[in-house]
């Protein structure tokens, strides 16, 4: 689990710095700006105003989403080499649709959404604002139809993604009950990890 510094001085901004990142996988040490060292953890948040303030790596708050799963990306985009930005998300379709996000090889988190519309939403906001050399996008294929017009919608809004098919078998049935996740994103989860097909042969 990264752990990264937070420096300001402005009272709001703390709050609402250490209100967003508890929502995070993140940990975090807090420090006044007369504390930063050189040994203070990377990167470290604080507000634009304080920004020359320090000498490391630093990402104001002003700069990052408010929803907590897309700010962690963007925070830990700080630290990953470029080639290690890589989006992975897994989808199981179904009358609630699972998904979950990986980047850089960690969990971001996951969530459940009931449409193809609040999917693709989600989905592109966190491509859009998240820096990534790539985006994979795996699907279960344990509903057909379903599944195929979530590949289709990703294919269309996101033509440089990855999309694979993958066969969801066993992936429902596991009793594991990881971080905390549902059902439909333990599914998802699973779906993410395993080899997909090709997404071309599926369109047709």
């Amino acid at each position: 689990m990264k752990v990264v510094g937070v420096a300001t001085s402005d009272s709001r901004a703390y709050y609402s710095i250490l209100s967003r990142l508890k929502e995070t996988n993140l940990r975090f040490v807090s420090l006044t700006p007369s504390q930063v060292a050189k040994e203070t953890p990377e990167p470290l948040i604080t507000t634009k105003n304080e920004l020359g303030l320090f000498s490391l790596v630093t990402i104001p708050i002003e700069d990052l989403d408010e929803n907590p799963l897309v700010m962690e990306g963007q925070i830990l985009s700080k630290t990953l080499k470029e080639s290690k930005r890589v989006i992975l998300i897994g989808v199981d379709p179904g009358f609630r649709i699972g998904v979950v996000v990986y980047y850089g090889g960690s969990s971001l988190g996951s969530f459940t959404v009931n449409s193809i519309d609040s999917l693709e939403w989600r989905i592109l906001s966190l491509v859009r604002n998240i820096a990534h050399t790539d985006v994979v996008i795996k699907v279960g294929d344990g509903a057909p139809r379903l599944s195929k017009s979530i590949v289709r919608a990703m294919t269309e809004h996101l033509p440089e993604a990855r999309i694979e098919l993958v066969d969801e078998r066993g992936t429902t049935m596991s009793k594991l009950k990881s971080r905390g996740l549902t059902k439909d994103q333990r599914a998802a989860d699973r779906i993410a990890l395993r080899k997909g097909t090709n997404l071309r042969e599926h369109l047709n």
